[in-house]
């Protein structure tokens, strides 16, 4: 297939995918697929997008920011580097890695914003901080682990 006619196959699966509602911005669809499985398993809709420190709210009212990463395996150098949190108005971190070649939830978890704070790294180059989601992040205590519950989401989806 001529690569014009993949990048057209891809431009109208963005597309569709915007038509259900799945995805909500023009960026690369790894970040709003992730917040919109984190809102359908918790049963919750997304924010606007005007919300800057936060992408959901849980019914308990805890507000939520969703990070996710497309993954390989084994992960390659900077896959589990979260996107810039450039304010701290959530109370929990929804962490979420994806498998690369299919989107599988491989992994995902809720962490408060203390542990976040605790070990992220501040960059005044982006002007925020980041983190790594290693494995021993993934497992802190404090972290709830949703996997199950995205991935059915997933299966609803």
């Amino acid at each position: 297939m001529p690569t014009g006619e993949l990048l057209a196959g891809y431009a109208a699966t963005l597309a569709e995918l915007r038509a259900r509602g799945v995805l909500r911005t023009a960026n690369a669809p790894a970040g709003d697929y992730g917040e919109w499985l984190v809102a359908r398993a918790f049963g919750v809709e997304l924010e606007a997008n005007s919300a800057k420190s936060y992408d959901l709210v849980l019914d308990d009212g805890r507000r939520v920011q969703v990070k996710t990463r497309v993954v390989s395996d084994p992960p390659r150098n900077g896959q589990l580097q979260t996107s810039v949190f450039r304010s701290w108005g959530f109370d929990l971190a929804g962490l979420v890695l994806l498998r690369e070649e299919d989107y599988h939830v491989v992994r995902a978890v809720l962490l408060p914003r203390d542990v976040v704070q605790q070990r992220a790294r501040r960059s005044e180059h982006v002007n925020g901080a980041s983190l790594q989601m290693t494995p021993e992040l993934l497992r802190d205590p404090a972290a709830e682990d949703v996997t199950e519950r995205l991935r059915q989401a997933a299966l609803r989806g």
